[in-house]
């Protein structure tokens, strides 16, 4: 996810409404997993991944895109 730790306390809020834990618990949770999935930036990482993907599967055509919420666009990348 990009951003998440800017999104800490909104994810924080909806760990505790959606699962029943207590702050405490929710934010240990964030904690603990939010660096495994932070992504600095939302470009270099699709790149990064459409060339893991052609190495790992040469035979299949790889095409790095990224949808934007923003605009509702789906843009290609390269």
């Amino acid at each position: 996810m990009v951003n998440l730790i800017e999104r800490k306390e909104q994810f924080i809020n909806g760990l505790q409404e959606m699962s029943g834990w207590d702050r405490q618990q929710a934010e240990e949770h964030f904690l603990h997993y939010a660096p495994m999935f932070e992504i600095g930036n939302e470009v270099d990482f699709v790149l990064s991944e459409a060339k893991r993907l052609k190495l790992r599967y040469p035979k299949i055509t790889i095409t790095p895109m990224i949808y934007k919420v923003e605009d509702n666009l789906l843009y290609l990348i390269g």
